[in-house]
């Protein structure tokens, strides 16, 4: 039933009255013409209308008119008379609007668009209110400070709820424990010492992900490992490990995992034995604590005092009813990484990192402390405190039970995610997930081979470069400065991509891939002790199928771009994109014959285009085609030059996806006549 009363501009901010009001003659057009209008939407109702409506209806008594008023006044202090505009939108689930001024400048001081601010009902005011006029505002929990006991609360509810109903959830403390903790003191002790587990250990410990920052800050090395071990006072580290450490105590642990405490920095061989580690470490934290919202390791999270901007107001004969209406959060599993280098609202600092993404992927459960709020994830469900649905863009996981095709799908995924992040020391591309790379490996069985599968590598060569960047402005793909990564892996370059499965020109599930290409063997040289971890020149495939030789590449004959190059094959004139510039190089083939061929440049961008000599000759290796039954589909090659290194072996230079349409006369290129052979990529 509808109130006795009701507000033709906001509906009270209810959806059953906006329903009912639908039925009213002429309401749809009451305000036609005029800068208002109502329509439902697939799962609910919504209003736009000029914000001079909202003052108009405040005048003439809409308590709810009077509330979103004031709202207004305070997300947009500096108003013009008739310019700015609102979206209302009333769900079942959630009441909450846009705000569209004409002078964008004034959202507090950003330049967003537009601003989404959640209406609600704050939990300390819904006694005795259900049955009142208010009742259908959908009622949130306002968000607290890190440091608050309500924060601790909502860490504690998740925690009972998760250890204490989530199968999937259990872990298993038969396995070795971390080589070290951090042994936390009685509470207000403030005192720690560095801790050697025996093989026996099983008790619950914490594990910390941050960034470490520029910061000059205590590391565990080899000559202060013994005074360590001794006892130091917590003082002496940094404010995130502090907190990890103030909340390990609270929740009334002992342990507590940090990398620059728990291995020996300058031990290379201690440092490779727990960076393999990282699977395990982090899979059997009873916690895992994601100083997400600082940006070094000497800031504090817990004194982070930034919270989404709120507006409580108290109903003036009703004081016990509070409405609140909150700016949205945007940050964390919230964040979206589409919006791009135009995106007002800056992720979280571990969100740009590169080590931290495997240390947000591979808990069990995680409490991140994010820029807006408090922000839990475990295998089973993704919480926050505001309580919106997560961002699937920012979410990847590898979970036990999934099937082999959606642990690629998720594989691929967080490649994506990983490449746009940065890495202090870029050697560490690898190790830095390695950790993932493992837990891939131990639930498939896949063979790994710098950072593609075996099992898989067909659709694993297919990645591609990716101009777009979420965080900086957009960079040209550019060479590491050391060797880490042969050139058919993502791991070579230096820029974002897309992997086979993510990639925009990727097939409909129901196409079928066929394969025209076979590894016959792989020799991956690692470095290291971690089979996942860094490897050496040297590495390579040896694959079998197709190669079309003497392909002449051409610089565009008019504008140019980055990585951009023209080639004719099959009759067709193909744009082809590069992973990174590429320049021409001469040398003695095998015949004893001048040639030239095009290779990777670490040329920066930045100091100008290079132009391809005439006769740069490259070859195409046929990969795989998707065909229709309609007889169109899709062949993918790659590009291939002749190695720097070795002129018998090939260097990738990139991918090229042709598009085939008998009926239009873009013909499949006919590689039948050409005899398999077999080819080594360096």
């Amino acid at each position: 039933m509808r109130s006795e009363f009701w507000c033709d501009v906001c509906c009270n901010l209810s959806l059953d009255i906006a329903r009912e009001a639908e039925l009213t003659p002429d309401f749809n057009h009451r305000h036609q013409n005029s800068g208002y209008h109502a329509s439902r939407f697939e799962t609910g109702y919504q209003i736009e209308c000029q914000c001079q409506f909202i003052k108009e209806s405040k005048s003439s008594g809409c308590e709810f008119c009077k509330f979103l008023d004031e709202v207004i006044n305070t997300f947009i202090p500096n108003q013009t008379s008739h310019g700015d505009w609102m979206l209302l939108c009333l769900r079942e689930d959630s009441t909450f609007f846009y705000l569209n001024p004409s002078n964008p400048d004034t959202i507090h001081g950003r330049t967003n668009l537009q601003g989404v601010v959640y209406i609600y009902r704050s939990t300390d005011s819904i006694s005795g209110q259900s049955r009142s006029a208010y009742a259908h505002i959908p009622v949130l929990p306002d968000i607290a400070l890190p440091y608050s006991e309500e924060s601790f609360n909502y860490l504690k509810n998740c925690l009972k709820i998760c250890t204490e109903n989530h199968n999937v959830c259990r872990q298993n403390l038969l396995s070795p424990p971390p080589k070290r903790l951090l042994h936390i003191g009685a509470r207000g002790d403030g005192s720690a010492r560095l801790y050697e587990t025996p093989d026996d250990f099983r008790e619950p410990y914490v594990a910390l992900s941050y960034c470490w920052g520029k910061s000059n800050v205590l590391k565990t090395e080899s000559s202060n490992i013994q005074s360590l071990m001794q006892g130091f006072s917590l003082k002496q580290v940094p404010a995130a490990v502090q907190d990890a450490a103030h909340i390990t105590q609270k929740l009334g642990l002992k342990y507590l995992w940090v990398d620059a405490l728990c291995i020996i920095q300058n031990n290379t061989m201690d440092w490779e034995e727990q960076s393999a580690m990282m699977c395990s470490i982090y899979e059997k934290a009873y916690l895992t604590i994601i100083a997400s919202s600082s940006n070094a390791a000497n800031v504090s999270f817990l004194n982070h005092y930034a919270r989404p901007m709120t507006f409580q107001y108290r109903i003036p004969d009703k004081p016990d009813i509070i409405l609140v209406a909150r700016a949205e959060c945007k940050n964390g599993h919230h964040f979206d990484s589409t919006a791009g280098i135009g995106n007002p609202v800056v992720p979280d600092p571990t969100m740009s990192r590169g080590w931290t993404l495997q240390e947000s992927i591979l808990p069990t459960r995680a409490i991140s402390y994010s820029t807006d709020e408090l922000q839990w994830h475990c295998r089973s469900v993704r919480s926050c405190e505001c309580q919106r649905k997560a961002n699937d863009q920012q979410v990847a996981s590898i979970l036990p039970g999934q099937s082999q095709l959606e642990t690629l799908r998720q594989w691929d995924r967080l490649v994506r995610i990983y490449t746009q992040r940065q890495l202090t020391y870029p050697e560490d591309k690898f190790p830095a997930i390695s950790g993932i790379s493992q837990l891939v490996h131990k639930q498939t069985g896949w063979q790994y081979l710098a950072g593609l599968w075996k099992d898989h590598l067909i659709y694993q060569l297919l990645w591609e470069r990716h101009s777009f960047h979420p965080f900086v402005e957009d960079t040209d793909t550019s060479m590491p400065s050391r060797y880490r990564a042969p050139s058919f892996s993502w791991a070579s370059v230096e820029c974002p991509v897309t992997t086979f499965t993510t990639s925009l020109n990727a097939p409909e599930e129901d196409v079928i891939l066929y394969e025209d290409a076979r590894l016959v063997n792989s020799e991956i040289l690692l470095s290291g002790v971690d089979p996942f971890g860094r490897i050496e020149p040297g590495s390579s495939l040896t694959m079998e199928g197709r190669l079309m030789k003497g392909v002449e590449l051409h610089n565009p004959t008019e504008d140019r771009y980055y990585a951009t190059y023209y080639v004719l094959l099959g009759g067709r004139d193909l744009t082809f994109e590069a992973d990174i510039q590429l320049e021409t190089f001469s040398f003695t083939g095998s015949n004893g014959l001048p040639q030239r061929s095009a290779r990777r440049s670490a040329r920066p961008a930045d100091q100008g285009l290079i132009e391809l000599e005439s006769g740069t000759m490259v070859s195409v290796f046929l990969l795989a085609h998707g065909r229709n039954a309609d007889g169109t589909g899709t062949q993918y090659f790659l590009f291939l030059g002749a190695s720097p290194s070795n002129h018998d072996a090939y260097e990738r230079l990139g991918v090229l996806m042709m598009g085939c349409n008998p009926q239009e006369g873009y013909n499949w290129l006919d590689f039948d006549d050409i005899p398999v052979q077999r080819i080594m990529l360096l």
